[in-house]
């Protein structure tokens, strides 16, 4: 999925794809750093903070398993993660009631309120997109750069 399916190219400027790849590159840097900075701030290290993220993108149930596939870690090293995050008061497990022998993590009001800061950096990060005319095609090239990304990742 690319820009060229995007119908509302041709009211976009021209620009290269190297200049594309560039720019995005340059903001995967920054998003780096602010994630190393609200870690580092809520003394969280980087997998515990992904783990958070994951379990902060929607409402969504999850599981440990969830979580492993997405971390792409062992048991022993997602059951760390869970641990450290329930013992600080980030996530708590809960019953599954669609399985037994299974748990669901839930973000805590403390896991909530990383998140919650997280997307108002973000927010304030992407306030200039707001007041753009074709907030279309800001959401549709978002859900391409997020459906390649998907690709790139299981490929």
């Amino acid at each position: 999925m690319g820009y060229e399916q995007n119908p509302a190219r041709d009211s976009l400027p021209s620009v290269s794809s190297e200049a594309i790849v560039s720019a995005w590159y340059r903001m995967q840097v920054q998003n780096a750093h602010l994630l190393q900075r609200l870690a580092m701030e809520h003394e969280l290290n980087p997998i515990d903070l992904r783990a958070l993220k994951f379990l902060g993108v929607d409402e969504t149930p999850r599981t440990p398993k969830d979580l492993a596939q997405f971390l792409q870690a062992g048991s022993s090293l997602v059951s760390a993660v869970i641990e450290r995050l329930e013992s600080r008061d980030f996530v708590s497990r809960g019953p599954n009631p669609r399985d037994r022998r299974s748990t669901l993590l839930h973000l805590e009001p403390r896991g909530i309120r990383v998140i919650e800061q997280l997307r108002g950096l973000y927010g304030r990060a992407l306030s200039g997109l707001f007041a753009h005319p074709d907030q279309a095609a800001i959401l549709t090239a978002t859900e391409q750069i997020e459906q390649g990304l998907r690709e790139a990742a299981s490929s």
